[in-house]
């Protein structure tokens, strides 16, 4: 048992700093103008995040509900312009849960 908590413990940190270097690779990108660097850094930190959850003992509906009622806590308070000037946070919802 105690390896398989040692072994969990190498993947967290291991994933923590993958973490780090996609987002290293999403400000690479941002500053070189680089699309395809932009895009993943940013799939492989929403990948990585759904990881450690799993890792974490959470699962990943679990992750989607939580970032569902942010969304909605962003959206009604205005935590942010993104809604008022765009609709951002609108559409990311519908995006995550279309309407049927």
């Amino acid at each position: 048992m105690e390896e398989g908590v040692f072994r969990n413990i190498n993947v967290l940190e291991a994933l923590k700093v993958e973490l780090l270097q996609a987002q290293c690779c999403f400000q690479q990108g941002m500053i070189q103008h680089s699309d395809e660097d932009i895009l993943k850094g940013l799939a492989d930190m929403i990948g990585l995040c759904y990881l450690l959850a799993r890792r974490m003992g959470l699962d990943f509906a679990k992750v989607d509900r939580v970032l569902m009622q942010r969304l909605e806590e962003w959206r009604t308070t205005e935590k942010t312009d993104l809604e008022t000037w765009w609709g951002d946070l609108s559409m990311l919802q519908n995006y995550l849960a279309p309407e049927e």
